[in-house]
């Protein structure tokens, strides 16, 4: 069973009592359609921030049950917003809970968009640039990671990482400038060893 149906048949499991107390006189439908137009997304940006993935589907319920929860306060239109600023919360819960398990060599997080059928050498390539780059941002400073991630690969801007954070702009663009530099340092560094072993 997929996460999303099991997001899904939790609310579908609830008697109607509880169901109409969790959303609040909210259409079931309302909340199943959130679930799918945004569950990916949520769950992808759930791992972006660390959250090792055994415990990202139930990070990912956990940020949907809280949408739920509190549907009627989510405007129309920031929808992603909302959840992404519920999934940080989730993700700093969920980390110091369990503390840093996530597996620098866990490539899914990453998925391959191919166009053209790449020969094994790209491949194996383009493999060890992921496992590389997941690498590098998983040994980021925590804060920088975050907004590193949010910027880099959510394509949030900064007043809207800000707003998720609750940090001041000066805050956030000082930690993605750090991000980026530690991380470019890293990369650079890394490709140099890789092509001096050739």
């Amino acid at each position: 069973m997929s996460a999303v149906s099991q997001v899904t048949s939790r609310a579908e499991g609830m008697s109607s009592e509880d169901m109409r107390v969790m959303t609040r006189q909210v259409d079931h439908g309302q909340v199943r359609k959130l679930v799918e137009d945004h569950f990916a997304d949520v769950w992808r940006f759930l791992r972006h921030l660390g959250v090792p993935e055994h415990w990202v589907d139930d990070a990912a319920q956990e940020v949907f049950i809280v949408a739920a929860r509190r549907f009627d306060e989510i405007r129309p239109g920031r929808e992603r917003s909302f959840l992404f600023g519920t999934a940080f919360k989730v993700a700093q819960s969920t980390r110091r809970k369990f503390g840093r398990a996530a597996s620098p060599d866990d490539d899914s997080v990453v998925e391959a968009k191919v166009d053209t059928a790449p020969n094994p050498e790209e491949e194996l390539d383009d493999k060890q640039a992921r496992e590389l780059a997941l690498r590098l941002i998983d040994e980021l400073d925590e804060g920088q990671r975050q907004v590193f991630v949010m910027f880099e690969v959510e394509g949030m801007t900064l007043q809207q990482i800000a707003e998720l954070t609750e940090l001041p702009m000066n805050t956030v663009a000082s930690r993605l400038r750090l991000a980026r530099e530690v991380f470019q340092t890293r990369f650079a560094r890394h490709r140099n060893i890789r092509r001096a072993g050739r």
